[in-house]
């Protein structure tokens, strides 16, 4: 133990009589890595194009783009996070010609963006409260549980004019993601409901689903 004492202290006396300084950049410049599923920026501009490609407008309920329903809006983001499901349900819906528009790469049929888990009625991420509040705060989105139709309320997602104004300079930045949401309007109509999704859902794939196991 003593020998290993000495050799550790004679290892720092040849560092301090060298003048030997460990290289880091300065304090200011020092920035910390986030892991980009640990990153609510990352969340937000995925979600807000999202918003704005498979958002509808249905006045007088709401004026900007909309995604209506709690589970339609995560399913929709799963299939973005998750593009190989999308190639599933193309596949499903026998519409070949949509896969032109995947450009699935061969890295994303091994591994999402980022993980979400089984809930009742399919996938969800269990940060979502905090993100949605995330972007709340920063004025890019509303969240309302409110109407949709003369009869039916859900969890409404709208656009700010902050939203729109970003969401439409993402479109020019992410042409996969949009052509991407484009074939989930394809096939989903910009006013289907949460049943339908949910019906979707248990039909094609039920392990997405808690407590049901199986496809």
């Amino acid at each position: 133990m003593e020998k290993k004492e000495n050799s550790t202290e004679d290892f720092f006396d040849i560092l301090i009589k060298n003048d030997v300084i460990m290289e880091t950049a300065p304090l200011e410049e020092q920035q910390e890595y986030i892991q980009p599923d640990n990153d609510y920026d990352f969340h937000a501009y995925r979600i807000l194009l999202l918003i704005r490609i498979c958002g509808i407008i249905n006045e007088p309920f709401f004026s900007h783009n909309t995604i209506y329903g709690r589970g339609k809006f995560s399913f929709f983001d799963f299939l973005i996070r998750y593009p190989f499901y999308l190639k599933r349900i193309i596949e499903i819906e026998k519409k070949p010609k949509l896969l032109d528009g995947l450009k699935l790469k061969s890295f994303e049929t091994e591994r999402a963006l980022s993980p979400m888990i089984k809930y009742i009625r399919g996938p969800w991420d269990h940060r979502y409260d905090s993100i949605l509040s995330y972007m709340v705060s920063k004025k890019l989105i509303k969240v309302d549980f409110t109407n949709f139709n003369k009869s039916k309320k859900a969890m409404c997602l709208t656009l700010t004019e902050l939203g729109i104004q970003i969401s439409e300079q993402i479109i020019e930045e992410e042409p996969v993601w949009v052509d991407r949401m484009e074939i989930i309007n394809a096939i989903f109509p910009k006013n289907a409901t949460n049943e339908r999704i949910d019906g979707y859902i248990r039909k094609h794939f039920p392990s997405l689903m808690l407590g049901i196991e199986g496809e």
